[in-house]
């Protein structure tokens, strides 16, 4: 046995696993920070109804958004899900355009424009013009979530995507802390330059994501086949070492028979159906939370700057929560029980919610623990994503995930009916049986799939023989044939 030349590969495999370590580095300092930033604005935008329909409550003066525009009753419900239903159906065509137009000029047109439409809505007058202004806001904004996710695929290996995702999806909860902060600052420019409050809350965040939009333009790579900031060597480097399985610069845009294989596989519709299930509890929290918290909040007895400055601890303490449990879940290689405990915790805080009545501490140790909500989403993400191969197939896992996500952004404003404010028990005890119910549906996608899903970090030594990229890899859950074909660290599929 050639000792000497063993060790010579093994030498050079760790050469290898460092190099790669610090051009993924590289890769997280310019891409994650514009992605997340970007991902802060887009949430502040979307859901910035929530801190406007509660600014400057405290004032006498009929300069409140639900006044001067007529929102009462069932009128915040209709506005809020109004915006759930163009997002849904242009879903699917954005990401096709992501991979034709590229993902710098497409992320940089979504956000340029949610920007300008969220700047527009400071002028309206009436209930109609809100909504309209809610219809283009979705058109707008649609493709963005799904389009990052895709994105991430096009740079990072499966067992990176957790951490990252969590990450990204973090920014949810910071961009409620912020969004809150800038509500707080606009409650006191109430009436200053002829603008009620509401009116400046919507100039301000709209303003930055607009300059930020162009930022993207100039910043944000493509691919790393063609990404300036990386020289020929790390540009090589960076596509060959995602494997023959992961979505690449040269796949067509838009194959037929990719799509269809996707579609047709059991694997996508048994996501569909775990995610419905999930969806309708997780996000049912997340969307609940993201507009409803300061009206939660404001049932505690707070109003004005205050019930807008509660809301930021528990989106700081979310984001802890999520990023941590994603980075947990990355290091064990494990997926379901890291979603089980995200669902969890959520679980304990609409309990606490529904049966504390009294204890302002009780219920906002609740709100806090319902800012953990995409602690739970981003495994699961991380686990679609491993599942699929090339372009069309990941533009279709990628966007029918996010469009039977938003399918609760629908349904959630109605549970969380103003009739039942503001402490919404009914529809806290029903979001606890969503997530009992999700609960079980992640029992059995664990048991079909195994406790890593598809995902098994370090599955082969760093000087394992190279894997053979002839082999046939066309029929998986996606239309690849080779279900044992291990790539790099990751086996992909146990479907």
């Amino acid at each position: 046995m050639d000792t000497s030349a063993q060790f010579d590969t093994h030498t050079e495999a760790q050469l290898d696993a460092k190099f790669e370590k610090r051009l993924v580095r590289k890769i997280d300092r310019r891409i994650m920070p514009l992605i997340c930033l970007a991902y802060l604005l887009n949430y502040i935008d979307r859901t910035n109804l929530g801190n406007a329909r509660t600014l400057n409550n405290d004032a006498k003066d009929g300069s409140t958004m639900n006044e001067m525009l007529n929102i009462t009753g069932s009128r915040y419900t209709l506005v809020v899900a109004i915006f759930f239903v163009p997002y849904i159906i242009f879903e699917f065509p954005s990401n096709f355009l992501l991979k034709w137009m590229g993902p710098r000029v497409m992320l940089t047109r979504i956000t340029v424009l949610w920007g300008i439409v969220t700047m527009c809505t400071a002028a309206c007058t009436t209930y109609g013009g809100l909504v309209a202004c809610r219809i283009c806001l979705a058109i707008a904004e649609a493709g963005f979530f799904p389009g990052v996710i895709m994105y991430l695929c096009f740079w990072y290996k499966p067992e990176e995507r957790g951490a990252r995702i969590a990450v990204f999806l973090g920014f949810v909860s910071v961009s409620g802390a912020t969004g809150g902060l800038i509500a707080t600052a606009c409650s006191y420019l109430n009436h200053k330059g002829n603008l009620h409050g509401w009116q400046w809350l919507y100039i301000l965040e709209g303003i930055p994501a607009v300059l930020f939009g162009i930022v993207l333009f100039f910043l944000l790579p493509d691919f790393p086949e063609t990404a300036k900031f990386l020289n020929d060597q790390e540009k090589v480097f960076a596509s060959t070492r995602l494997g023959p399985y992961a979505p690449k610069m040269s796949d067509k845009h838009f194959v037929g028979s990719e799509i269809w294989a996707t579609i047709r596989a059991l694997d996508f519709w048994l996501f569909a159906l775990t995610q419905i299930l999930i969806t309708m509890s997780v996000d049912h929290c997340l969307n609940a939370f993201s507009y409803f918290a300061p009206s939660l909040i404001a049932g505690f007895g707070f109003k004005g700057a205050a019930a807008q400055a509660l809301i930021i601890p528990p989106n700081c303490f979310g984001f802890i929560v999520i990023v941590a449990n994603s980075w947990l879940s990355d290091r064990r290689g494990r997926r379901p029980e890291h979603i089980i405990g995200g669902l969890a915790l959520i679980a304990i805080g609409f309990i606490l919610l529904a049966i504390v009545k009294s204890s302002v501490g009780g219920r906002y140790v609740g709100i806090l623990l319902i800012a953990c909500t995409n602690s739970a989403v981003a495994p699961l993400l991380a686990m679609r994503t491993s599942t699929v191969s090339g372009a069309s197939a990941t533009a279709v896992a990628s966007a029918g995930i996010a469009a039977f996500a938003n399918i609760s952004g629908i349904t959630a404003p109605f549970i969380y009916n103003s009739k039942t404010a503001p402490h919404y028990i009914p529809a806290l005890w029903v979001s606890v049986g969503f997530i009992f119910g999700a609960i079980t549906c992640v029992c059995a996608l664990w048991y079909r799939l195994g406790p890593g899903a598809g995902y098994t970090p370090k599955a082969e030594s760093p000087i394992s023989p190279p894997v053979d990229y002839s082999r046939d890899v066309e029929d998986f859950s996606d239309g690849r044939k080779d279900k044992d074909l291990k790539l790099t660290q990751v086996t992909v599929g146990q479907v």
